[in-house]
């Protein structure tokens, strides 16, 4: 059974997270640290901390771990 508003939630996340924090997910799923990832991107590792908590907000997760697990899941990010 489908639960439409959950889908309807994931398609709003995917469409409210920035393309950086997009892209700061997918590295932090790769196993990368903030200061990996700043360098990676030419950001400041606070900078990326912030992209990362915007998206756990925006996502109604906690952490990071709970934020790659929840965009795999929905897509957001791949498993790679």
């Amino acid at each position: 059974m489908v639960n439409h508003d959950t889908s309807r939630a994931n398609a709003a996340t995917v469409t409210e997270l920035s393309a950086r924090e997009r892209e700061c997910l997918q590295w932090a799923g790769r196993g990368k640290s903030s200061s990996d990832i700043a360098g990676i991107l030419e950001l400041s590792p606070r900078t990326v901390d912030s992209y990362l908590e915007k998206a756990c907000s925006k996502m109604g997760v906690r952490t990071r771990i709970e934020a790659v697990a929840a965009g795999v899941r929905m897509g957001i990010i791949s498993a790679d």
